[in-house]
């Protein structure tokens, strides 16, 4: 039979993963340094604490290499096995929006959370100040995502869950005005956001997003012609960057321009990906609004002070 002594020193022996959640534009970098401890050349030593751990983090590859987000995933996921293949204590920079992938992607590990929370308006503009900005539908997707999974975290990690309010100050005016778009109803909260990009579209950009172009003039004219075709409308522009590629790739793999059908095709798949996407959109929008009125949910967000989350931090590295 094994004892608990037995069981404690078994646990103390595994490695030990602090997971940094928070949905984009939350702060989790600063939290880091201004309060968890010090973040130097990828090592992350917790104040009050001698115990090192490898930082990863995808967004360091992208910055560095200047590749897409699949790319830089493609190769952090390489990069994430062999470092827990080997054991090495880490602090691990994500959102957390989806905890089976959170979770069972360290089950060797002893794990502790810190959750970075912030107010909705806070995460859409702080992310409009990053070199790299992912889209505000993705924003908001990841906000409601991340928040919705903090009552599982705590059943999940228990003492090892603690939470940290970043509510930057200057952004009082930005969160009264989402509040009341928000009170008076999902169109209103919609027309609210749409009017906040319509000020500075350009700011507000994907740095993701890039416009494609043809490998020469030949397939973009066949295109054009096959594309008069078809049902297309200008109410169907946003869709146009997919289906070039698509366009491009077919006539790559088979020497030959796609004829209309395959564009007719193609046209309605991303109509219908645009649709699911658009009610992806009003599903967050009501969910926000929803969190942000529920005493439920205001009464998870409660915070650890920065003083507790050091000591647990600290009672865990050890």
């Amino acid at each position: 039979m094994i004892s608990l002594m037995e069981i404690l020193k078994e646990e103390n022996n595994k490695p030990k993963a602090i997971i940094l959640a928070g949905g984009a534009g939350s702060g989790k970098s600063y939290i880091i340094n201004n309060t968890l401890g010090e973040l130097k050349n990828n090592i992350f030593i917790p104040r009050n604490s001698s115990q090192k751990f490898l930082y990863l983090n995808p967004d360091d590859i992208v910055e560095k290499k200047g590749i897409s987000i699949g790319e830089a995933m493609k190769e952090f996921n390489e990069i994430f096995s062999k470092t827990i293949e080997k054991n090495q204590n880490i602090i691990w920079d994500t959102t957390g929006s989806n905890i089976k992938n959170t979770i069972e992607k360290l089950p060797n590990y002893n794990k502790f959370m810190v959750m970075v929370y912030t107010h909705p308006i806070i995460s859409i503009l702080q992310n409009k100040k990053r070199d790299r900005r992912i889209p505000i539908n993705a924003v908001i997707s990841t906000w409601n995502n991340v928040y919705s999974n903090i009552k599982e975290y705590k059943n999940i990690l228990g003492n090892n869950f603690t939470l940290l309010q970043n509510i930057i100050p200057g952004y009082e005016k930005e969160i009264q005005e989402f509040n009341q778009a928000a009170k008076n109803g999902k169109e209103s909260l919609k027309q609210y956001l749409k009017d906040l990009i319509e000020q500075d579209p350009e700011g507000f950009r994907s740095t993701f997003s890039k416009p494609f172009e043809f490998e020469n003039k030949n397939i973009e004219n066949a295109f054009e012609k096959t594309l008069t075709q078809t049902s297309y409308s200008l109410k169907d522009k946003s869709l146009l960057k997919s289906i070039k590629k698509e366009y491009e790739a077919e006539y790559k793999k088979k020497g030959e321009f796609p004829n209309r059908d395959f564009l007719e095709k193609k046209l309605l798949s991303a109509r219908k990906t645009q649709e699911r996407n658009d009610s992806n959109y009003n599903e967050d929008i009501e969910s926000i609004i929803n969190k942000l009125f529920s005493p439920q949910f205001n009464d998870l967000i409660k915070p650890n002070t920065p003083e507790e989350v050091q000591q647990k931090l600290k009672n865990f590295s050890l």
